[in-house]
């Protein structure tokens, strides 16, 4: 019965269907050096880096996805300039990209996904602040289980993400690209399905999604005149992720 019950839901949510969503993302991006102490930071509240996002299911003899989503805002950076000079401003035009596809058979809650995530991390009016973008494509594993409570459906979603050949291009003086240490991510997503009429659901979500960047290999960029050696320190990403959306069914 528990696999009938996968099985039909995968074709009522995911047969043929377009869902398209709107997000607010709780963001907490956090660096620390190699003692553990803490260096800087980027954050922000619900309401300050927004996005939009479309996702395509189907359902053959495999289910199967693809998704595409994106947020733009604002986020506050919270450390200090190189001399130690406590620093704390906004960072504009800060946005992430992330693709993502996967298959699952039908009869099984265990699914495999790949990805790629971009994420510009803006950059503020200070005079001595320059542009930042991490990148990398990953491949997921993840498990997908669903409870039914009346009307409404809940899908509960588990993933552990590998990041490959991860990369930073910094672009402070002459700019250079570093490429990241090891990195990795787990994602865990809860949703709520209310059907509306036959073909339409309405839908509701929240995600945390967490990264752990291990510190980068060095290298070095010329800065008024002079040859800096530079590397990006570990990292922890800990985004919260709020969405609502429309499912359409055909």
């Amino acid at each position: 019965m528990k696999k009938l019950f996968l099985i039909i839901f995968s074709v009522l949510i995911y047969a043929n269907s377009l869902e398209y969503y709107l997000f607010s993302i709780n963001m907490d991006y956090r660096e620390f050096d190699q003692n553990g102490a803490y260096l800087d930071g980027d954050s922000c509240g619900f309401g300050k880096l927004n996005g939009i996002g479309i996702k395509y299911s189907a359902t053959k003899n495999i289910s199967y996805f693809l998704k595409i989503e994106y947020a733009n805002g604002k986020t506050h950076y919270d450390g200090s300039t190189w001399g130690g000079t406590p620093l704390s401003l906004t960072k504009k035009n800060v946005y992430i990209w992330n693709l993502e596809s996967g298959i699952k058979p039908i009869n099984n809650p265990m699914y495999l996904s790949v990805g790629y995530r971009y994420w510009n991390r803006g950059k503020s009016d200070y005079q001595g602040d320059y542009d930042e973008q991490y990148y990398w494509p990953y491949m997921g594993i993840g498990y997908f289980y669903v409870v039914k409570l009346n009307k409404i459906f809940f899908t509960s979603d588990l993933a552990y993400q590998y990041a490959i050949n991860p990369k930073i291009n910094v672009h402070l003086g002459s700019g250079t690209t570093l490429n990241l240490g090891y990195t990795s991510g787990l994602k865990f997503q809860l949703k709520a399905f209310y059907p509306y009429s036959d073909n339409i659901m309405l839908s509701f979500m929240y995600r945390y999604q967490f990264w752990h960047i291990n510190r980068s290999e060095s290298g070095s960029v010329m800065l008024n005149g002079n040859n800096i050696s530079i590397v990006e320190p570990e990292s922890f990403t800990r985004n919260q992720y709020l969405g609502i959306g429309v499912v359409y069914k055909y």
